[in-house]
């Protein structure tokens, strides 16, 4: 027996077919990220060996980080979602406003939410240490040089959590989250603006961009409080894009697209023919006007 891979064969009158525009299935998906994320942020992370006389540790330990995580969390989400919600009450389509703010809020939260989870999954398999290891663990006095030593060895730290935060420097979660957000906004700031289109000037394009200047400054300064290595804030923001990318493009059509403001099934403008025979495929309408 053959199965039609858009309905799996359930009837069109199922719960995941019938909710397919308000992609209820993927709301679900976030609320499922969101508590796996706990105990992933949480689990120990793998312990690698150090050297106490290794130079790339030994920076200072930073008490008041330039971006710490409740503001990276306003920069990354609270304020594109304030932005959009503005911005959609002022040039939004009173007919299609309030799916308008529910699918860009649901990309927006997937893609932080995914990035957050992988990113710390990542973290604690890596186990890479951060540039201020060596204050974190306060080693021994009279250890010798150029050997190599787990922290359960020679580290006297009183602080444990402090101390096993140590060993999460890879890929940077401030880099990665600030630009699954960041980046989200950008790529929604560019199809909302029509940004592609040549009868649009160029200050939209620029301001769009905004979003992609705050993410790499929040990137960088992970380096100047000595949180992070420079690969680890590479690694992060890569990450962070690419997951934003992705979600973003779930939801929306190419920012290059004459309609790129409108979310892909926004009144059924592209629409699944739930009345296929299993096996057969299905027809995605073009976008109209």
């Amino acid at each position: 027996m053959s199965v039609n891979r858009l309905t799996f064969n359930m009837s069109p009158n199922s719960f995941f077919n019938r909710s397919a525009k308000w992609r209820l299935g993927d709301l679900l998906l976030l609320v499922v990220v969101v508590i796996v994320s706990y105990p992933v942020y949480h689990a120990k992370p793998f312990e690698r060996q150090f050297t106490i006389n290794d130079l790339t540790l030994s920076h200072p330990f930073t008490e008041h980080e330039r971006v710490t995580d409740k503001m990276l969390f306003v920069y990354s989400f609270v304020l594109p979602l304030l932005t959009a919600a503005i911005m959609i009450a002022i040039f939004g389509d009173p007919k299609h406003r309030l799916y308008l703010v529910y699918i860009s809020v649901l990309g927006l939260s997937l893609s932080v939410s995914l990035t957050s989870l992988f990113t710390n999954f990542i973290k604690n398999w890596i186990g890479r240490l951060r540039p201020d290891f060596l204050v974190r663990c306060q080693p021994k006095k009279g250890l010798p040089i150029d050997t190599l030593f787990y922290a359960s060895e020679v580290c006297t730290s009183k602080f444990p959590d402090v101390l096993l935060d140590g060993f999460r420097a890879t890929p940077s979660g401030h880099s990665s989250q600030s630009f699954a957000g960041l980046g989200y906004f950008y790529l929604w700031l560019c199809g909302q603006l029509l940004t592609e289109s040549q009868s649009t000037g160029l200050w939209r394009k620029i301001f769009a961009f905004i979003p992609l200047l705050g993410a790499s400054l929040i990137a960088l300064s992970r380096t100047q409080d000595y949180r992070h290595h420079f690969v680890d804030v590479i690694l992060g923001s890569i990450l962070g894009y690419v997951i934003g990318h992705f979600t973003y493009h779930r939801y929306f059509p190419p920012i290059s697209n004459p309609l790129a403001f409108k979310p892909l099934l926004d009144d059924s403008d592209v629409s699944l023919d739930l009345s296929l025979q299993p096996g057969q495929g299905a027809e995605i309408e073009p976008l109209t006007a």
